[in-house]
């Protein structure tokens, strides 16, 4: 069984726990059965060229190298989704191989409107699925959204995330 309990931060805190006045905590939280094993899934969730591959211009995501080496998926690494409507800004937190991999994002993040939604983490979590071969590939996205456009976020992320299963299964 997967421990699902967020991870804490580290000392990290790039953005408020507490929403700001007129926001609200939402977690938005979406389980997968891949019929992948873990090693596949796990592989092609931490390949930057999962997430920077395919955008469609003017949307883009980017990972800043350092002194480390290339920008991937390891704890430090800035990272970015940019595009009309969106600044994803953050830097990858906690990574336990094959289980868990935690993205905090800097306060200034948002979506649609820095008023409207404000995005503080994107945890991934993976576990051997109940049959062998296959993933439970669990997402959670955390946000201080205002409150009368917690509906509206929740439909737009019921809208968005769930073919995110089917491109990894297509692509593990």
């Amino acid at each position: 069984m997967t421990d699902l309990a967020p991870r804490p931060l580290d000392g990290l805190t790039p953005s408020p726990a507490a929403p700001a006045p007129g926001f609200v905590h939402d977690e938005y939280r979406h389980v997968w059965t891949i019929a992948r094993p873990r090693e596949a899934v796990w592989a092609w969730l931490c390949d930057p060229s999962t997430f920077t591959d395919g955008q469609i211009p003017p949307y883009r995501v980017e990972f800043l190298p350092d002194e480390h080496g290339p920008g991937d998926f390891r704890p430090g690494v800035y990272n970015t989704h940019t595009g009309p409507f969106i600044n994803f800004a953050g830097v990858i937190g906690e990574v336990r191989d094959g289980e868990y991999r935690d993205l905090p994002y800097f306060y200034g993040s948002y979506a649609i409107s820095h008023s409207l939604v404000r995005p503080t983490r994107l945890q991934f979590w993976a576990a051997d699925g109940a049959t062998p071969g296959t993933t439970e590939l669990t997402l959670q996205v955390d946000c201080h959204v205002r409150r009368g456009f917690v509906g509206v976020w929740s439909k737009i992320m019921g809208l968005f995330w769930p073919r995110f299963g089917r491109w990894c299964e297509a692509q593990a």
